[in-house]
Formats: C-alpha cells, sequence, structure tokens
C-alpha cells in the first residue's frame, strides 16, 4: 500500500498516523501497568520500564515528522498559532477534567481538590508546571516549548541536514547533563523548559526521518515486520540495562520528570523502541482504524486523562485481587483495557471532530459552534 493518502487537501503519511496510534497503545498501556506498579507488581514495573524506555521520545520524533515549517511567520503570528493549535486544547481538556473531578472525585495523583483554595492551587500548577487536572496533557506543553525554540533555531538549520545532525548530538548531551546535575522537577521546571534540549533532539530526529521518506512511499510488508521484531527484541535487550540513577522513587525513563537514567543505554533503548514502532506503523500501513486513531492522536492522547485519573486505580486495586499475577497475564489485561479504552473514545473523537474542532488542535476549521481561531 502507499504509505501517503490525500486528506483535506494536504498530504498526510499514513505510517505516521498509524505509529502514533501505537505510541496511543502505548501510553494507554503503560498507565494502566503503572498503577499495577505502585500497589507492587513486579511484572508490571517491568512492563512500565520497556514501556517508558521510549515512547514519549516516540512522540516528540513523531511530531517532527510532521512539522511545518513556521520560521517565516511573524513572532506574533506563531505566538497565535501556539496558543489556538497547542494552549486552547490543553486548557479545554484540563476544563473537562477539572469540571468531571467536581461530580466523579478523581484518585491520582494524591493532589487535594477539596476547596476553592485546593483548584486555585491546581490551576496555577497547571499553567505553569504541570497539568495536574490531566497529567497526560503535559505533553503539549512540552512540545510548546520545543516548537518555540524551533521558531527560534530553525531558520539556521534548515538548509543542512548535518547542522540538524550536530544540534541533535548537543540537544542529547546538553539534556543529559543539565538534567542529570539539577532536579527541576517538581515546582521549577516552568513549561517544561528543562525538557527542551532533549526533546527537541528527537523532534529534530523526525524532521530528519520526514525528509529522507523513511515513512512514505510503498513498502515491503515483511521487512517492515522483521525490522520491527529487530527494534523490539533490541529494546528487550537494553531497556532493563538501564540502571539509573532515576527519580521519584521509579527505577525506570520518566520523561515528564528528565529522569533518563544511564544516558547511554537510554539512547540506545529509545533508538531501538522508535525503530520498532515506525517499522510497525510501515507494516500496518493499510490498517485504516489505526490511521484514523492516529489523525486523532491529540483527542485520543488528552481523553486518556479520564482513564489514568478516574478508571486505572480501581481497575488495578481489583485486577491484584481478582486476578492471576504473571506477566503474560498483565499484559493481555492491559492491551485490552487499552483497547477497549481508546475505542470508547472514538465517539467522543467525532463529537469534538463534528462540534468544536476549534478546541481539539483544528483552529482553522470554522463552526458550527464555534468561529475559526486563526484564517
Amino acid at each position: 500500500m502507499s504509505g501517503t493518502m490525500r486528506a483535506a487537501g494536504a498530504e498526510r503519511v499514513v505510517a505516521v498516523d498509524v505509529a502514533r496510534a501505537l505510541g496511543l497503545l502505548l501510553v494507554y498501556h503503560g498507565h494502566v501497568v503503572e498503577r499495577m506498579m505502585y500497589l507492587g507488581h513486579e511484572a508490571a514495573a517491568y512492563q512500565y520500564k520497556f514501556i517508558y524506555a521510549f515512547h514519549m521520545p516516540l512522540f516528540f520524533l513523531l511530531a517532527g515528522c510532521i512539522a511545518k515549517d513556521l520560521s517565516d511567520l511573524k513572532p506574533l503570528a506563531f505566538l497565535w498559532s501556539r496558543i489556538a493549535s497547542r494552549l486552547v486544547p490543553l486548557l479545554a481538556f484540563n476544563c473537562l477534567l477539572a469540571l468531571t473531578s467536581l461530580v466523579f472525585p478523581r484518585d491520582f495523583p494524591p493532589i487535594p481538590l477539596e476547596s476553592a483554595a485546593d483548584y486555585g492551587n491546581a490551576t496555577l500548577m497547571s499553567l505553569t508546571w504541570l497539568t495536574v487536572f490531566n497529567v497526560p496533557t503535559w505533553f503539549l506543553m512540552a512540545l510548546t516549548t520545543v516548537e518555540v525554540v524551533h521558531y527560534i533555531l530553525f531558520r539556521f538549520l534548515r538548509g543542512s541536514n548535518l547542522a540538524l545532525l550536530g544540534v541533535i548530538v548537543a540537544g542529547f548531551a546538553l539534556g543529559a547533563w543539565l538534567n542529570g546535575r539539577y532536579a527541576f522537577f517538581p515546582g521549577r521546571n516552568w513549561w517544561l523548559w528543562n525538557e527542551a534540549p532533549m526533546a527537541y533532539a528527537f523532534y529534530l530526529a523526525g524532521i530528519l526521518v520526514n525528509r529522507a521518506g523513511i515513512m512514505a512511499g510503498s513498502s515491503r510488508t515483511a521487512a517492515a515486520v522483521a525490522l520491527a521484531a529487530a527494534g523490539f527484541a533490541a529494546l528487550y535487550l537494553v531497556y532493563d540495562l538501564n540502571q539509573g540513577p532515576f527519580r521519584l522513587d521509579i527505577k525506570a525513563v520518566v520523561i515528564l520528570a528528565s529522569a533518563y537514567g544511564d544516558p547511554l543505554w537510554f539512547a540506545l533503548g529509545a533508538m531501538a523502541g522508535i525503530v520498532g514502532t515506525l517499522a510497525l506503523g510501515r507494516a500496518l500501513a493499510a490498517s485504516s482504524w489505526l490511521a484514523h486513531v492516529g489523525s486523532n492522536a491529540l483527542i485520543v492522547f488528552a481523553l486518556n486523562g479520564v482513564f489514568y485519573h478516574h478508571v486505572n486505580g480501581p481497575l488495578a486495586t481489583w485486577y491484584m485481587g481478582a486476578m492471576p499475577q504473571d506477566g503474560w497475564t498483565l499484559a493481555a489485561f492491559a492491551a485490552a483495557s487499552s483497547l477497549l479504552s481508546i475505542l470508547l473514545t472514538l465517539p467522543l473523537v467525532r463529537f469534538c471532530q463534528t462540534w468544536l474542532p476549534q478546541l481539539v488542535g483544528r483552529p482553522r476549521a470554522s463552526g458550527p459552534l464555534l468561529p475559526a481561531l486563526m484564517r
């Protein structure tokens, strides 16, 4: 199958959308096993570590794969484009979960929401360093900071792939050194500025992937499957060799906390997992369902907050008391739960697309309830 298709007058790379959908399944799965890990499930801790070794670097790379060059925009025009396409969805999905918490108290994270003062404090946190009403949307905050860095620097880099490669290496090294030496999370990581060097390295890698046409065009499915298997096998061999130092009493990579562990093993694990996912995206490019999920990644990603704050905790408690505790059963259960959760989001995806596209990252859409935020 061709790896590209025409959608809404623009060319989409289907394999990138499929890879994003695979990444979303990993996000949902990772958040399911996270809660079981906190309850002492050993296999859950290993699955969490495996997924977290690469899944957020993957999303920064995929963002780079579809990035537009906005360097020629005037500063105010660029600022408004980020407000309309990033800040508006961040606020919308955090407001949704803040309102939900008034009716259905959430169980995680353990931040008090008992009074107006608590909500005021949580609002301040969400606007500065951690989106506590909808924690998964921290990625939008981090991506916005990366895009600001990109707007400033890319005009000087876009003419040379070698320059991009140099900044990738420098960004990785700076991010590893800075966050290895200082702990900015929690509280001093305003808009995750400290994560920008490392995240920008993966973002620029995505631009190089796009320039090389790695995800576009037709592919041999068997070869893509073999490469995916090799990538994930390599990840399996190296992910647990990263023994830290870590943070938050979690023995795993946590990008939100800029906890990479050993930089070399982090790099090898992230690259292996990314190669595996990109190759699997090529292999599954014929899946229209995965492409649909991936093309609506922002909405599906943000709606994970509903499960993260309200569902996964009680689900983990039930599982620990009712189900076998081996790793294979857990993997199957978490995968099925993740797939079901994403299926449950799709009617809301359709609703947002139809009625409120301006609030979910499509600021140029007009109507039916709101005007276009951008021309």
